[in-house]
C-alpha cells in the first residue's frame, strides 16, 4: 500500500482562535508574505485553503458563496472580489506565516503598495489558462523594485486549456527571471478526458495524488517515482537535471554533490537542493515554481511547505531605512536582537501600514521592525509627538481578532482603539527623544472625481464623518471643497474605487448622500511665461506673493523655508527673512506683544495659501497643481496685544485671489497614463490606429511582448528554451508556447486618462476579446489649449 503523505497536525478551531493556536516562534521561523496576482487568478481561494490546511477553520469557504475569511466586507462578498488587504496569521511546521491577501484590481493598487511595504516575500499566483497577465507584470515589478523575493504558483490546473509549461515560459520571458520547477502537474488519462490529479515532487522524487471526490484535499497519497513508471521517471529525471544545472551555476556545492554521487542527478540529496534554492530565492537569482488547483485544495500543501522553506525570515531581508530628524541613521540586523538602530538594542520601532474600522472599533495594522510591542506599554507617534498607551495588542485572522500579550520583532499585529491619532505611514517609537522614523508609504494621486452631497442639511454632519473615516482608512481617496460649486469632491484611483466608496458610505455607514457622475480628476496650473507678483495691504497686515510654474516639488526638499504641500505638487517658499524689518526689530528689541508666535503667523500664511490653492483656478475651479508660491515679504501688527493670525490669513487669501484672477495665465492639467496594450500581430494596425486617433495617444514604441531591453530579452528567450518543461496535455495550442509569444506585440503609449474611460470594451470589440491592456499613472501634464473647451464641457457634477 502506498504511504500517505504526512501533513502537520491540524488544530480544530471553530469561531474564535485560542491562545495555543499560534505559539511563539523565533524570528528565523517567521514568514511575512503577500498573495499578489492579476484579478481572478485565485488569490483569495488559495488563502482560504491555507487557512483551512493550517487548522484555523473547520470548513474552507468559497468566493462564489461569499463566506471566505479574508473577503469579509459586504461589498467584497456581494461582488466576489477582494477590495482591501486582509491579514491572517497561520502556524505551519513550527513556523508562523503572517499572510496578507491583496486585491488584484488596478483600482485598489494602493492596497498592494502598502502591503508590499511591510512584506519579506510574496506568492505570485497565475491562472494556468491565462498565464502572465497585465496586472501580474505590474505587481511583480512593484515587488522587484522593493527586492522582495517571490514564489510562482500556477493555479487552476484543473481547467480545460490549462498550460503549465506555457505559463512558466511566459514567467521567464515576461517577468525575466530564472525558474526551478519544485513540482509539476500530474494528469490521469481516461477514455474521454484528461484529469488533473496531483503533482510530481521534483525534490522528493515522489508523486502526490489527491483522492477524487474528497472536497477537503486532505486525503493525499505519496508514491515514490522509480523506473517502474518510465514516463513519470523520465519527466522527473529531466526536471532534476534542469534544476541541478540551474542551481550549479549559482552555487558550487550542487556540482560538488553531483560529482560525489557519480553524476547521478537522481542521487543528489534534496537537503542540498533545498538549501541552495532558499539562498538563490532570497537573493532573487531565481524563482521556485509550484502548481495546483486551489479550489480543490490540490497542491496548496506543497506550496505552504515552499513558503517556509524558500522565502526569507525578517532576519534575511534588507534592513529598513531609518532616519532621525530627516537624516539616515545606521540600522543593522542581528540574529539575536533583530534590528538594531544606531547601536541601541532596546529601541522599539513599528510602521503603521493600514488603519480601518471593524465592528465600529478602530484597528491599526503595524509591522514591528525593531524591539517588541507589549500590552499596557506606551509608544510615541513620531509624526505628532504624542504618547500612545497600548491597552491591548491583537493579531487578526480576517475579521476575527485574537488578544496577545506582546508581539516581537518581525511580526505583524493590530493595535485597537485609536480613532484619529494614527494614519498610514506613521512610525511608532519607544523613544521620544531620538524620534526615529521609517520611510513613509507613497500614496498614488487620485485620477477620478465624484461630487457628493447630503440629501438634507441634517445629513451633512454624518456625511463628513463618513468621508473622514474613508480617507483615514484609504489615503488614496482624497477630498476637497469646490467653493464655486458648493460641493465636496471625492477623488479616487478609478471608477470602481469610487463606486465601492459610495457603497460603503450608503450601505455600511448608512450615510444619506447622493453621488454625482464620476469624472477625471483635472487640475489647473500657472502657465504664464513669467512669474507674477502681487501685494495686499489690509490695515497693518501686509503681504507680497509671487506665483510661478513649478516642475517638481521634490527639488525644494532641502531649500530653506520651503513648505512642500502634500497635495498637488505645490510648494510655498517662506524663509524667515521674508518677515518685514518691523517684525524682526520687534523680536530683537523685545517689543513683541502679539498673542501669536512668529511660527503661528507663518503658519497662518501657509494656511491661507493652501486654502486658495484648493479652492481652484480661474478656468474651471480645478485644484491648483505644480505651482510655486513665494512669500517675498510679510508684516503684521506684532507690537499690539492682540491675535493677528486670522487677519494675516485673510490678507494672504486676498492676495492669492488677485494672483489667480487672470485666467489667460492658467492652463488645465490632466492625468497622463502610461498605457501598455497587449495584442496579436493581426490586430496591431487597427488597435494602433484607434489609440492614436480616437484616444489621442502618443505611441512611443511597438515591441515584442516583454522586450524592454534587447539584451535581457535575448537572455530570457534563451533561458526559456534551455530549461526543461513537461508537455501541456490539456493545452491544444502549442506545448512550448513560443509561437504564441512571438506573435504577440506590446504597444507602449502615453494617453490622456479621459480618453481611456471605457477603453476595455472598445478594445475587446476590435480584437474579438483577444487583447488586454494595463495603465499606470505617469504624470499630470498641461493639456493643449484646444482641449480646454472639450474638458470644460464634460466637467459637470
Amino acid at each position: 500500500m502506498a504511504p500517505t503523505w504526512q501533513l502537520p497536525k491540524l488544530l480544530r478551531i471553530s469561531k474564535r482562535y485560542s491562545s495555543n493556536v499560534l505559539p511563539k516562534v523565533v524570528p528565523q521561523n517567521i514568514r511575512n508574505i503577500g498573495i499578489i496576482a492579476h484579478i481572478d487568478a485565485g488569490k483569495t481561494t488559495t488563502t482560504e485553503r491555507m487557512i483551512f490546511n493550517a487548522g484555523m477553520i473547520n470548513r474552507a469557504g468559497n468566493v462564489d458563496d461569499g463566506d471566505t475569511v479574508t473577503d469579509y466586507l459586504p461589498s467584497e462578498r456581494d461582488r466576489g472580489i477582494t477590495i482591501q488587504l486582509a491579514a491572517i496569521t497561520l502556524p505551519w511546521w513550527k513556523h508562523r506565516i503572517n499572510l496578507l491577501d491583496t486585491p488584484g484590481h488596478a483600482d485598489f493598487t494602493f492596497e498592494v503598495i502598502r502591503s508590499l511595504r511591510v512584506l519579506d516575500g510574496a506568492v505570485t499566483i497565475l491562472d494556468a489558462v491565462a498565464g502572465v497577465e497585465a496586472q501580474t507584470e505590474k505587481v511583480w515589478k512593484q515587488a522587484s523594485n522593493l527586492n522582495i523575493p517571490s514564489i510562482i504558483y500556477v493555479n487552476k490546473m484543473d481547467r480545460p486549456g490549462a498550460g503549465f509549461s506555457r505559463a512558466v515560459k511566459e514567467v521567464v520571458q515576461k517577468l525575466e527571471t530564472r525558474v526551478v520547477l519544485c513540482n509539476m502537474p500530474y494528469f490521469e488519462h481516461s477514455s474521454s478526458d484528461i484529469v488533473f490529479r496531483g503533482v510530481i515532487d521534483v525534490l522528493e522524487k515522489s508523486l502526490l495524488t489527491w483522492k477524487e471526490g474528497d472536497d477537503t484535499g486532505k486525503a493525499v497519497t505519496a508514491t515514490k517515482i522509480d523506473e517502474s513508471n518510465p514516463e513519470l521517471f523520465e519527466m522527473l529525471k529531466k526536471a532534476r537535471e534542469s534544476m541541478i544545472e540551474t542551481l550549479g551555476e549559482y552555487d558550487e556545492r550542487v556540482i560538488e554533490s553531483l560529482i560525489e554521487h557519480d553524476e547521478d542527478y537522481m542521487a543528489v540529496p534534496s537537503s542540498v537542493l533545498d538549501e541552495v534554492i532558499r539562498k538563490a530565492t532570497i537573493e532573487r537569482y531565481l524563482t521556485p515554481v509550484f502548481c495546483g488547483s486551489s479550489f480543490r485544495n490540490y497542491g496548496v500543501h506543497p506550496l505552504m511547505d515552499g513558503i517556509v522553506k524558500y522565502l526569507p525570515s525578517p532576519l534575511e531581508t534588507d534592513p529598513p531605512v531609518v532616519a532621525s530628524k530627516g537624516k539616515p541613521v545606521p540600522a543593522a540586523l542581528d540574529k539575536t536582537n533583530g534590528l538594531i538602530v544606531n547601536g541601541q538594542k532596546k529601541t522599539t520601532l513599528a510602521l503603521v501600514f493600514k488603519v480601518m474600522t471593524l465592528n465600529n472599533r478602530p484597528m491599526t495594522f503595524v509591522r514591528v521592525y525593531c524591539g517588541k510591542l507589549t500590552k499596557n506599554s506606551h509608544l510615541f507617534n513620531t509624526r505628532t509627538g504624542k504618547r500612545l498607551n497600548l491597552k491591548s495588542i491583537q493579531i487578526m485572522n480576517g475579521d476575527i481578532p485574537q488578544d496577545v500579550k506582546d508581539v516581537g520583532f518581525g511580526n505583524i499585529c493590530v493595535i485597537p482603539g485609536f480613532e484619529t491619532e494614527l494614519r498610514t505611514g506613521d512610525t511608532l517609537s519607544s523613544s521620544e527623544v531620538a524620534a526615529y522614523t521609517l520611510l513613509p508609504i507613497d500614496i498614488p494621486p487620485p485620477l477620478f472625481n465624484s461630487a457628493i452631497e447630503p440629501r438634507t442639511a441634517g445629513d451633512e454632519k454624518h456625511m463628513l464623518q463618513c468621508v473622514d473615516k474613508l480617507i483615514r482608512e484609504d489615503p488614496s481617496l482624497t477630498v476637497h471643497y469646490d467653493e464655486e460649486m458648493g460641493q465636496i469632491i471625492l477623488g479616487g484611483m478609478g471608477e470602481l474605487h469610487l463606486e465601492i466608496a459610495r457603497d460603503r458610505m450608503i450601505n455600511d455607514m448608512k450615510a444619506r448622500v447622493n453621488f454625482k457622475d464620476v469624472v477625471v480628476s483635472y487640475k489647473e496650473c500657472f502657465g504664464g511665461k513669467k512669474e507674477r507678483e502681487e501685494e495686499t495691504v489690509k490695515e497693518e497686515q501686509r503681504i507680497s506673493l509671487t506665483i510661478s510654474y513649478l516642475e517638481n516639488a521634490k527639488d525644494f526638499v532641502d531649500q530653506d523655508g520651503a513648505r512642500i504641500l502634500e497635495e498637488d505638487n505645490n510648494v510655498v517658499l517662506l524663509p524667515r527673512s521674508a518677515a518685514s524689518g518691523e517684525v524682526r526689530e520687534a523680536i530683537d528689541e523685545g517689543r513683541w506683544k502679539c498673542e501669536n508666535t512668529i511660527e503661528e503667523l507663518e503658519q497662518s500664511i501657509i494656511n491661507g495659501i493652501r486654502t486658495c490653492l484648493l479652492m481652484g483656478g480661474p478656468l474651471f475651479s480645478f485644484p491648483i497643481h505644480s505651482t510655486l508660491i513665494t512669500v517675498n515679504e510679510w508684516s503684521a501688527a506684532v507690537t499690539q496685544s492682540a491675535k493677528q493670525d486670522a487677519r494675516l490669513m485673510y490678507a494672504t487669501i486676498e492676495t492669492m485671489r488677485v494672483l489667480k484672477k487672470n485666467a489667460e495665465e492658467f492652463a488645465v492639467v490632466e492625468p497622463i497614463m502610461m498605457t501598455k496594450v497587449y495584442v496579436s500581430s493581426n490586430d496591431l494596425g487597427e488597435v494602433s490606429h484607434d489609440l492614436a486617433n480616437r484616444c489621442s495617444a502618443v505611441i512611443l514604441e511597438v515591441q515584442d511582448q516583454s522586450i524592454e531591453n534587447l539584451e535581457t530579452a535575448a537572455w530570457a528567450k534563451s533561458e526559456a528554451e534551455r530549461i526543461y518543461l513537461p508537455p501541456d496535455y490539456t493545452n491544444t495550442k502549442t506545448n512550448s508556447g513560443s509561437e504564441d509569444i512571438a506573435n504577440k506585440k506590446l504597444i507602449v503609449a502615453e494617453t490622456p486618462l479621459r480618453e481611456m474611460i471605457g477603453y476595455l470594451s472598445k478594445l475587446r470589440s476590435i480584437t474579438q476579446g483577444r487583447a488586454t491592456f494595463d495603465m499606470s499613472f505617469l504624470e499630470m501634464r498641461r493639456a493643449p489649449a484646444s482641449r480646454n473647451e472639450i474638458i470644460g464641457s464634460e466637467f459637470k457634477f
